[in-house]
């Protein structure tokens, strides 16, 4: 395949990404008796489904095609096992919107309809947020999420948080330059430095939540995308003991 060639696939509608939260969801005791009184059969997809198309993010109605929307579903799942343990609770792949200029991947938009749906049948720990993005779809986002940085400058300080931040694969961005470039983009709210493995970080964040954790992959994600990095990369934002 020549250069152009690869060039077309990478900026297609064939690309997916995935979301996935990460935690334990203790659900709430009335869901199975609700359930059954409507006739329910409620599970990540059905809820991510329903909860993108009231955001007017995505629609599965196969009528005419609904303007400005940001994906098209490719799957979803999740694991509501009351064990008390961490699992995977929630993971929502898309084939992202390629042809609305400016628009960033939806790592934000894919993460609040994941912590709707888990919301609505339990209460969840959250101790971290896996995305697989395609970075060559990412446009430039780096005002808009300097912008983001006066959001969580409102944080209480006392939610100031441990986190652990992983990439790969290996790119030609070191966990050095990741860690200034992030704390730039981040107006100096989210401080990392190099941990063990090649990008590998640990620092700290203004607060620990789904948003939050969203932010900082979305910054990630505009580094890569700086560094000239056109392929698939995972991020994973958590909890240091998850």
């Amino acid at each position: 395949m020549d250069e152009a060639s690869e060039n077309a696939a990478e900026d297609d509608g064939s690309r997916t990404m995935t979301v996935e939260i990460r935690g334990v969801l203790r659900r709430h005791p009335w869901v199975g008796q609700v359930s059954v009184d409507h006739d329910l059969d409620e599970d990540v997809y059905s809820l991510a489904v329903k909860r993108a198309a009231a955001y007017g993010w995505s629609s599965a109605y196969l009528g005419p095609a609904l303007g400005g929307r940001r994906w098209e579903h490719a799957g979803a799942g999740g694991d509501w096992s009351q064990d008390g343990a961490v699992r995977q609770l929630g993971r929502l792949t898309v084939y992202p919107a390629v042809d609305l200029s400016g628009q960033r991947l939806p790592v934000l938009p894919m993460t609040q309809v994941l912590v709707d749906a888990l919301g609505r049948v339990g209460e969840v720990r959250f101790t971290g947020l896996g995305s697989r993005v395609p970075v060559g779809l990412a446009p430039d986002s780096g005002f808009d999420l300097r912008g983001d940085a006066d959001w969580f400058a409102l944080s209480d300080p006392a939610a100031r948080t441990d986190i652990a931040v992983s990439v790969s694969p290996q790119s030609a961005v070191g966990a050095e330059q990741l860690a200034v470039e992030v704390a730039r983009l981040s107006q100096g709210h989210v401080r990392l430095s190099p941990s063990s493995g090649p990008l590998t970080l640990q620092g700290t964040a203004p607060e620990w939540t789904p948003q939050a954790a969203a932010w900082i992959t979305e910054i990630v994600i505009d580094v890569l995308r700086a560094k000239g990095v056109r392929t698939d990369a995972e991020i994973t934002v958590a909890l240091p003991t998850e």
